[in-house]
């Protein structure tokens, strides 16, 4: 068994964060690992934090378990307890192609966190602001 098998088991079974194998997979961005858990998963299943695999996915900043976890079916807008969606999570972390390809997939960008902050009026950079407007636009 190697090391990262290893540190997902370790987390998985930690109960205070109620992390999924498929979340550790997304959270390092690890394709191979998604394709294996999903069969077994739910892919929409939360942490404590209220988060599902996409935020990991965008974490890692892999548009590429990004969109495997849409093309699953995966609850784009999910909203963790801060009322943040894995949009305005990339939004405010400067993750541009991330935001464009959450755009694409249709997440919605009138959801707003808890302090009533949208990913427009968090957005890191120029680019992602200028996409947001443009989307908006529609």
């Amino acid at each position: 068994m190697n090391d990262l098998a290893v540190n997902f088991q370790t987390l998985n079974t930690e109960p205070r964060s109620q992390q999924t194998l498929l979340m550790q997979a997304a959270r390092y961005g690890d394709l191979v690992g998604l394709e294996e858990e999903l069969p077994e998963a739910y892919v929409n299943a939360r942490n404590s934090d209220g988060n599902n695999a996409l935020w990991f996915a965008c974490f890692s900043n892999n548009p590429k378990a990004v969109q495997f976890l849409i093309d699953q079916g995966i609850d784009i807008d999910n909203q963790n307890d801060n009322g943040a969606t894995a949009l305005i999570y990339s939004a405010s972390a400067g993750k541009t192609e991330l935001v464009e390809v959450l755009l694409n997939a249709g997440a919605d960008t009138a959801l707003m966190t808890l302090d009533d902050f949208t990913a427009l009026e968090l957005a890191a950079n120029r680019k992602i602001m200028q996409l947001l407007r443009q989307h908006n636009a529609k």
